[in-house]
């Protein structure tokens, strides 16, 4: 029999399915009341690339922050945690909400791009959040950006959130909003006039005829409005609006293009079954929203326990303004400053319109969480004032950001060149706050440290399950309680350490030099921007293959520094990173670079009471380089000395417990039939079981995994 047919009928025979079993839960759910047969409904709410740095509640020396009056209501009526940590990406801080465990031990270390291959997507087999709930009763749905997995070198294709336990999806499976369509769904030929997808009049979206799909027309139309009503503004070859309804120029329409937030791939997983459209033309955060809200009430009507996910695809760039409804009343767009969504004829550098446009988008956001919570009875609006009153006490309100804000959109005293994608303060320090369900004495903020990964632990705690005992033997979770926070205004600090990290991702294809120039200095990685595209809609410079060239080698970071001739302001984004704090002091260890740049270090230590900002940022301040006392040019005293070693020891146990077990495919601590029977399962193609990443699941992984068969090493 060939090998391919004895995987199939292997896995038939066995009647093993990919995801493991659950253990009934260990708890019965307990509501805010008290009486254990009321479950914790949980809404949560992830706001993408929204660094402490841009909120009021996490920013307290911030000036000119967006306007988020639910959010603050939120904090204001519940607790607001001032210390938590994400990861420095999306990718694995999502995959840390929902399994529990560090990036070490799921291989998601960096975010998910179209040449990422299975071993760094979220394992079929992980315990996630879904399935345990589900086990418990519950009825759980994500709505939004996913990006745990993706269709891409993935074996079950659109039906990867299923894969995962998300049986109950819609949204996009993108990292972000598709690249703006510049051409205006094929209409604009001239480069550099339509930026925002659609046509501009002076610093305002041009007044146009709007055609729909159907055929029909509206004339006098805001292009913008004409995006959020599902239509495309009919636009001139060189970018110029049309006014009145054209058949013929509607007939140039291509109506397959994606275009940013307005027109997106949009994947469904529901009942078994996956589908996509393409595109969606609906305002996206707009419609996870709707969908979030027709959830949470049938969810309601039927009386079932339920967590809903609202994953909102903004703060992601590429940027677009949202609908003028989402904004606070009077918004206007700056008087001096061109219309733009990026770099475009007469706007050299896009810094500013992006910094407003992610501003407005976050706004938008924030207005989007106050219609849900009304729409759905979990808030009511004060008399007189108009602000939200949170009614939630048998539902859980939590909103948190999933890694530091990206370069451009950087509040002060955050430090923009240290930001999303690097494990200093301003790549993983979130806000979180919680309202609802058993929340204790609310209007309260907690400073004990707290991580991405204690998520998980919380989900289980509103839901009355222990989630230690719910995965499956071996599995080692790194969460810690959270719950005893919202119940215990007196409860002392659980974490001792709070620990971040990022780690290269397996890919298909080989990552090439991308150079982003900001404030006079320069920023490498050959690590995260995987294609030109992707290189050039950071604002960055491609250095592979069809980019820029220096007629010497340029395929790293080091050989490109090298071949611009060692320039200053160079620096280059490690290719792994690791930060470990005890509240004060902070412990960071980079991957070598390979090469001499100034200011690149294998380690880096910080007492974040005394760096830049401290004090303004409740005695915690900013990372910045001058501030690292391993360069500071004297000797460690012995209370540095001191924590020093207890950070370097702790981060040692961390990487030891963390000791890959090739074949372990299940991550039950030991190599044998239910490895084997996956790997065959998956025999062809890439998955999970592709151990030596090559793309192919075939005899190469199958001898390694008979290599490594038994009990996994114990740290």
């Amino acid at each position: 029999m060939p090998l391919a047919s004895l995987a199939l009928a292997a896995t038939l025979a066995l009647g093993l399915a990919l995801a493991p079993a659950h253990p009934a839960p260990a708890a019965t759910p307990a509501g805010a009341d008290g009486d254990p047969t009321t479950p914790t409904n949980i809404l949560f709410v992830i706001l993408d690339d929204v660094g402490a740095d841009q909120l009021t509640v996490s920013n307290p020396a911030g000036v000119g922050l967006p306007h988020t009056p639910a959010i603050e209501a939120i904090a204001s009526q519940g607790v607001n945690f001032t210390n938590c940590w994400s990861m420095p990406e999306c990718s694995p801080s999502r995959v840390c909400f929902f399994t529990g465990r560090f990036p070490g031990r799921t291989g998601v270390g960096s975010p998910l791009t179209q040449s990422t291959l299975p071993q760094s997507q979220c394992s079929p087999y992980e315990a996630t959040t879904p399935r345990i709930l589900n086990d418990a009763g519950y009825a759980t749905a994500l709505f939004g950006k996913f990006h745990l997995a993706q269709n891409e070198n993935n074996p079950f294709d659109l039906h990867a959130p299923a894969s995962v336990g998300f049986t109950h999806f819609n949204g996009t499976l993108l990292g972000g909003p598709p690249y703006i369509d510049e051409t205006v769904a094929g209409q604009v030929t001239a480069e550099g006039v339509a930026s925002c997808g659609f046509p501009v009049a002076g610093n305002a979206p041009a007044i146009c005829a709007c055609a729909f799909e159907d055929g029909s027309c509206v004339t006098g139309v805001d292009a913008l409005e004409c995006l959020a009503a599902g239509g495309v503004p009919l636009t001139a070859a060189d970018g110029s609006p049309i006014a009145e309804c054209d058949a013929d120029a509607a007939a140039l329409i291509d109506w397959s293009n994606f275009n940013g937030n307005y027109a997106w791939p949009r994947t469904v997983n529901l009942g078994g079954v996956a589908y996509q459209e393409t595109p969606a033309r609906v305002h996206a955060d707009t419609d996870q929203a709707e969908h979030a809200i027709a959830f949470i009430n049938a969810q309601q009507s039927a009386g079932s326990p339920w967590m809903c996910t609202l994953s909102f695809t903004g703060d992601h760039d590429p940027w677009q303004a949202p609908p003028a409804e989402l904004l606070p009343p009077g918004t206007h767009w700056p008087a001096k400053l061109p219309y733009a969504c990026d770099v475009q004829d007469g706007v050299a550098h896009a810094g500013l319109q992006q910094r407003t446009l992610s501003d407005w988008t976050i706004e938008s956001m924030d207005t989007q969480i106050r219609r849900v919570l009304l729409a759905t009875g979990l808030a009511s609006l004060a008399p007189g004032s108009g602000g939200l009153t949170i009614n939630a006490p048998d539902t859980l309100i939590v909103v948190i950001g999933d890694n530091g804000s990206f370069l451009t959109t950087v509040k002060l005293p955050f430090n923009p060149t240290r930001a999303k994608a690097t494990a200093y303060q301003t790549g993983v320090s979130v806000p979180l706050v919680m309202a609802g369900g058993p929340t204790i004495a609310p209007g309260r903020s907690v400073d004990a440290m707290v991580n991405v990964v204690d998520l998980y632990e919380l989900w289980g705690e509103a839901a009355g399950v222990d989630v230690h005992a719910a995965v499956p033997a071996g599995r080692v979770l790194d969460c810690h309680p959270v719950m005893p926070y919202l119940v215990n205004p007196a409860q002392a600090e659980i974490r001792d350490f709070n620990f971040t990290e990022y780690i290269d991702g397996e890919l298909s294809e080989p990552c090439y030099p991308c150079l982003i120039a900001s404030g006079g200095s320069s920023i490498c990685t050959d690590t995260i921007l995987t294609t030109a595209q992707l290189c050039e809609s950071q604002g960055g410079v491609w250095y592979g293959p069809g980019g820029a060239t220096t007629g010497q080698p340029q395929d790293t970071c080091c050989e490109l520094y090298a071949a611009l001739g060692d320039p200053a302001g160079f620096s280059i984004v490690y290719s792994a990173q690791q930060a470990i704090t005890d509240g004060r002091w902070k412990l960071i260890a980079n991957a070598p670079t390979g090469c001499s740049v100034p200011g690149l270090n294998e380690y880096e230590f910080y007492d974040l009471s005394q760096c830049f900002a401290a004090a303004a940022l409740g005695g915690r301040g900013i990372d910045n380089p001058d501030f690292d006392l391993l360069t500071s040019g004297t000797a460690l005293t012995p209370e540095q000395q001191l924590a020093y070693d207890t950070l370097f020891a702790a981060l040692q146990a961390i990487d030891e417990s963390m000791a890959p077990c090739l074949g372990d495919i299940t991550m039950d601590g030991v190599v044998d039939a239910a490895d084997l029977t996956g790997l065959l399962s998956f025999w062809g193609g890439p998955s999970v079981a592709d151990l030596n990443n090559d793309a192919v699941t075939d005899g190469a992984d199958l001898a390694l995994m008979l290599t490594s068969w038994g009990g996994c090493p114990v740290p």
